[in-house]
């Protein structure tokens, strides 16, 4: 007995057949142009690949069997992740290599004109909604330049979040799932799990910065590794299992790649692999950090203090009758003098012997 064959949306199924996205798909269903075996289809309504008659216009609509593509873009600035746009000619579909300029592409998820960086371009709706969904827990880093130095005590509140107006006026949550600061203070690595538009932008802003340069550089486990600035290739299954690898959110060792070049990724001249000398650190860490350091330089300074030799003390020097005569005729009258040693002498001008020598 053979098994029933799979029934999809008919939404999912014109998205599939490259005729339109679903949310467009939608609107065609909405306005009475698709109709399933001969009568108007509607909303959710579920059909049968190969088996239903589905059309558009009256144009019949053939779900062709094809294989899945996944692409990977440096993207450069100044592109905008959309099909078509009228107010702006430079789109990311302009780049992608001719031999899939045919094929129904979309970008999963955007990056706006502005930023650059890991950009992903497929065929496949399902495999980018569960890269895109919230649940699937995939984590987005993110190389940003602020306009000026960054206040670390402000971490805390960019990984709280604040919840700010949209353009249709409704209530968005923004957050970040990390900050990791670099040696230069205006730059940051910021972690996402989720992407609302112009989420980093918009968040910094709230803040009173202006973030000049957004690279992504890594999704999951997938890394952006050397490629320029414009280039885009196919991804192998090995590249695309990555994504989701366990352990790839927290670090690049586990996906088995290797951390990109960010010179390369800010379009400078590659240098020698440095070890990162940035870490994850909390204002209060910090701050327990600093005091620790006053008490072990305070400890050091005592210790070398104690260890300091003392000076040797002086022999005490005994006088007598004849001392500065014989023993010690080194000593002259005014170091005796200095050392508070008064010997005795006469004095000719005292008034007893002035008086005596009259008197005589």
């Amino acid at each position: 007995m053979d098994a029933p064959k799979e029934r999809i949306r008919l939404q999912k199924y014109l998205s599939q057949a490259e005729v339109c996205s679903r949310r467009a798909a939608e609107t065609l269903i909405t306005n009475g142009e698709i109709t399933v075996n001969g009568e108007i289809a509607e909303l959710g309504q579920t059909v049968v690949p190969g088996e239903d008659d589905v059309r558009l216009n009256g144009k019949k609509i053939v779900l062709e069997t094809r294989s899945r593509i996944v692409l990977m873009m440096n993207k450069p600035r100044g592109y905008v992740c959309t099909n078509l746009d009228p107010h702006n000619a430079q789109t990311v579909f302009q780049l992608i290599p001719p031999e899939y300029a045919a094929h129904k592409l979309f970008c999963v998820g955007r990056l706006d004109k502005d930023s650059e960086g890991l950009l992903l371009i497929t065929n496949d709706g399902e495999l980018a909604n569960n890269i895109i969904h919230p649940s699937s827990n995939i984590l987005k880093r993110y190389e940003v330049t602020l306009n000026r130095d960054f206040d670390p005590a402000l971490t805390p509140r960019l990984l709280k979040g604040v919840k700010i107006k949209n353009e249709k006026d409704e209530d968005e949550f923004l957050q970040f799932a990390n900050v990791i600061r670099f040696p230069d203070s205006r730059k940051l690595e910021i972690h996402l799990k989720q992407g609302r538009k112009r989420e980093i932008r918009r968040l910094f802003e709230v803040f009173g910065f202006f973030v000049k340069t957004l690279v992504r550089f890594q999704i999951g486990g997938l890394i952006l590794k050397k490629m320029p600035a414009g280039d885009c290739r196919k991804l192998s299954q090995k590249e695309i299992d990555s994504v989701f690898a366990k352990g790839g959110n927290a670090s690049p060792k586990h996906s088995g790649l290797k951390k990109p070049n960010r010179a390369a990724l800010r379009g400078e001249k590659a240098t020698e692999r440095k070890t990162s000398t940035h870490k994850k650190i909390s204002t209060r860490t910090a701050l327990r950090e600093r005091d620790a350091q006053k008490l072990r330089e305070r400890a050091k300074s005592q210790a070398q203090k104690r260890s300091r030799p003392k000076p040797a003390e002086e022999p005490e020097i005994e006088f007598s009758e004849n001392s500065f005569a014989k023993k010690r005729p080194e000593i002259s009258r005014e170091n005796v003098w200095q050392r508070g040693i008064r010997p005795h002498h006469k004095n000719a001008r005292t008034r007893n012997y002035a008086s005596r020598k009259k008197r005589g």
